[in-house]
Formats: C-alpha cells, structure tokens, sequence
C-alpha cells in the first residue's frame, strides 16, 4: 500500500514513516525542503499540499491520505506569529479531497484535536480563554474546517482528535473513544498515533467517524 503523507516533516510525519516502512508500506511525500526528509527512502513531491497541482502530482499511484498537518507557529509560545496560513490545514484537505476524487481513492486519515469542531464546548473553560486570546485558535478553527470537509464528502474519512501530543514512546499503544465520550488519556504519543493510523487503513475500521484518540491508561 502507499499513502501520501500530509505533514511529512511535522513532529508527528516521521514516526508514521518509520511506522509505515516497518510494515512494508510505501510513502509519498510533500515537502518545500526535502532535504528534511533525506534519510527517509520515500517518494518526495517539492511544493506544499497547500497547492493544488502539487497535491495532484505526488498523490498519483496511492491508495490513501493522512493528514497531521498544523497551522504551525513561530515557537511553541501560543502567542508566537504563525508560520504557516491561517488555513494551511483545510486548504490543504480540501485540495486532497479534490484529488482523491479524481484518482478514485477513498480512505484519508485526519489528526485533529480535541476541542476542535463540535468538541469546543468539550475542553476547559481555562483552555477556552488561552486559545480565544491567543495565535492557538487558528489552529482550532482550521482543524474544524477539516472535519467539516471531510464530513460533507464521500470519502472513508476518520477524524482523530487528539489530547496533548508528546514525543515520549508510549509502547502499550493508543485506544479510541467515541465522540461525545471522555478520551481515555490525557496524552497521546506520536508514536501511537502512528501506529494507530496506520492499523485503521489496513483492517479498514472506524470508516466514517469522528473519535478521541489518546495512550491506552495504565492498567
């Protein structure tokens, strides 16, 4: 199987590399620098997903999407400027979606986060005030947009919100809960989420839904 990769150089693209690699998948890329992604034997695309043309060239010969994009920032500080555009993440989906229609590929996997879309009225009010005030919210909104594409198409979409995101190894793996239900965990490993992602488009599960995904608790 292949699978273009949206968000390849992000903190969460190289673990579902390695991830997919490990289970004999194959990787299709974009990237505006790829020299990021030079000890990686995948196929790289130059451009950005937020392109049309380039989503089209690098999604040829695939047979699904993920997508960990952000509207990433300056610094992790939640008032840093934004580096990317305000809509980096629904640009970049709704142009996947386009695409996929044409080449007739159905399944797209999306990390969202947990307090995106219908999930807002979900998180603390705490957390509420931080990102209402600060460069945080544009990432929210967009994630939401997303879901909303994604919703309304006719793909095999599933929505993945996410708690915190740590690059901590989590090795007892990741657990879904439906919406509307409290996520298991606070914290989701990036190397869960990659396993998890992919496991979902090999036995085709969770088609069509919108769930929370976070480290299976301690037992």
């Amino acid at each position: 199987m292949k699978i273009l990769l949206l968000g390849a150089t992000g903190r969460t693209g190289k673990y579902i590399i390695e991830e997919a690699i490990k289970r004999g998948h194959k990787i299709a890329a974009i990237a505006r620098n790829p020299e990021k992604l030079k000890n990686f034997k995948i196929d790289i695309t130059t451009g950005t997903p937020y392109d049309y043309e380039t989503v089209e060239k690098a999604i040829t010969g695939c047979d699904a999407v993920i997508n960990t994009l952000n509207v990433s920032r300056k610094s992790d500080n939640p008032w840093a400027p934004l580096r990317a555009p305000k809509d980096m993440i629904s640009k970049s989906a709704s142009n996947a979606v386009k695409a996929m229609g044409k080449a007739n590929i159905k399944r797209f996997v999306a990390l969202s986060t947990i307090g995106a879309g219908r999930s807002w009225k979900t998180i603390p009010w705490i957390l509420k005030c931080i990102v209402s005030i600060s460069n945080l919210k544009f990432a929210f909104l967009d994630h939401g947009k997303q879901e909303e594409i994604l919703e309304k198409s006719v793909l095999d979409y599933t929505i993945c919100r996410a708690p915190m995101l740590s690059v901590g190894i989590n090795d007892k793996g990741a657990v879904a809960t439906p919406e509307g239900e409290k996520p298991a965990n606070r914290v989701l490993s990036r190397n869960s989420a990659a396993e998890f992602f992919l496991r979902i488009i090999e036995n085709n599960e969770h088609i069509r839904e919108t769930i929370s995904l976070s480290n299976k608790p301690a037992t």
